[in-house]
């Protein structure tokens, strides 16, 4: 019975050890997480959601979240990252120096890609600190396709603690 009990033990721990490996929600509030995140890719800039949403003209958008996620709502005038996100930077026109600002629900999946797009010669790209979880936050404007939203998708409860219970919506509203 010491055995079973043990192994179960250890297969928690290892279920757990692998959780904190892929990148689940480590302890802190949203502003704990961005400072970790802008240590974790210094050579990310990143840009307050307040100065992106002063922001004239507004920058390009890439929305970097799951399709599902961004069907509840996502920031006005923002697209969803294609799967290749360089080419679709340049089919949009994009240059070089052409403002980018991405977004994902906590910083995480945004700054990975911002780091893709600077490899590839993109030098005005920034994260959205906070990224849409911040930015619903501070009461700023969502939207989905049928309009205005009222919500953002939590990714999953332990990174939706992130948002405002109030926010959470898991799927998109009629």
């Amino acid at each position: 019975m010491k055995q079973k009990a043990a192994l179960i033990i250890c297969a928690l721990g290892g279920i757990a050890a692998a959780g904190l490996l892929r990148g689940e929600s480590p302890p802190g509030d949203l502003a704990a997480y961005a400072a970790t995140l802008r240590a974790k890719f210094p050579g990310v800039p990143t840009i307050p959601p307040s100065e992106l949403a002063a922001m004239e003209p507004p920058p390009i958008l890439l929305d970097v979240r799951e399709e599902n996620e961004f069907a509840v709502s996502h920031l006005p005038g923002a697209v969803r990252a294609a799967s290749d996100p360089i080419a679709q930077l340049q089919k949009m026109g994009a240059k070089s120096d052409t403002p980018v600002v991405v977004y994902c629900s906590v910083g995480y999946r945004s700054a990975v890609l911002a780091e893709k797009l600077q490899a590839a010669g993109f030098r005005n790209v920034r994260n959205l600190e906070g990224s849409i979880f911040a930015w619903a936050n501070e009461g700023r404007p969502l939207v989905a396709a049928r309009g205005e939203a009222a919500g953002v998708h939590p990714f999953n409860i332990p990174w939706g603690r992130y948002l405002e219970k109030s926010l959470w919506r898991w799927k998109p509203e009629p």
